[in-house]
């Protein structure tokens, strides 16, 4: 499988985690005044300039503060949701270096599309989670027996998404003949083919459209991963994102219909709105 960020579990709310100090001091008074009432004593007085209050609200304040601490240490316990050199240290845990110019993202799903994958045995993922190892690798399709039976062929984009060059896979298939191949196999590095999809549409709305563009450019990337057929009225509902009233004049590659994705190729999505 190949993961996406929209792939990735969502930290869960964690109330005891997100108390204020208003929360955490009504807490202690809740406690204050049952204590009382069972040794039938008379609740303190527990409102502002109260010496209840002037006691125990900052440490109420401070309480709160912790619990924000605790809330990123959960966060960055995981390279599911760590950032930065938190991340790095997970990934140096797994033998997994961040490239010079990685994202978080990128990087982050590096690692977790490893554990994923029983390494080792030479298979298409394999290839795939080698080549992007190297430093200037961005994306990797592999593909098992395109030329013949022991053939395996990459298929690679840079780091910005774009097809590297052929002075650039060469230096790859050296690299990885040396360092990666498993005997018998004959390994061959390519340019990743590119293939465009546009989006065009009138939408009804009082938003920006520039930033209406985006949204609707990363639904249609995460509908679109992994798929070989993209659905014209699939497409056309991930246009009614919040803000939009509706839409007219949608096409799909200059078309109303269907498209198929080419097998052994990385897709890039632009949208135009008016």
């Amino acid at each position: 499988m190949s993961l996406t960020i929209n792939d990735l579990p969502k930290f869960p709310v964690v109330p005891v985690l997100e108390e204020t100090p208003d929360m955490i001091y009504q807490r202690w008074v809740n406690r204050a005044i049952t204590l009382a009432n069972e040794r039938g004593l008379p609740p303190p007085p527990v409102g502002e300039g109260e010496y209840f209050y002037d006691l125990w609200y900052p440490i109420a304040q401070e309480l709160a503060e912790q619990q924000e601490l605790w809330g990123y240490g959960v966060l960055q316990s995981t390279p599911i949701w760590a950032d930065d050199e938190f991340l790095d240290a997970h990934g140096w845990a797994d033998g997994m270096v961040r490239k010079d110019g990685e994202s978080n993202d990128d990087y982050r799903l590096r690692i977790l599309d490893r554990a994923f994958v029983e390494e080792g045995n030479g298979r298409r993922k394999d290839y795939e989670l080698w080549a992007k190892e190297i430093q200037g690798v961005g994306g990797a399709v592999a593909v098992e027996k395109e030329r013949h039976d022991n053939s395996v062929d990459l298929y690679l984009t840079d780091m910005n998404g774009q097809p590297i060059t052929a002075e650039f896979a060469e230096r790859v298939k050296t690299l990885m003949w040396e360092d990666y191949r498993i005997a018998g196999h004959d390994l061959a590095v390519h340019p990743a083919p590119i293939f465009l999809v546009t989006v065009k549409a009138t939408l009804e709305t009082s938003e920006d459209l520039q930033q209406l563009a985006e949204t609707i450019r990363q639904r249609v990337v995460a509908y679109a991963n992994g798929r070989s057929k993209l659905l014209y009225n699939y497409i056309a509902a991930l246009l009614l994102v919040p803000g939009v009233e509706n839409y007219s004049d949608f096409t799909l590659n200059d078309d109303v219909q269907d498209i198929d994705v080419p097998p052994v190729s990385f897709l890039q999505v632009e949208v135009s709105l008016s």
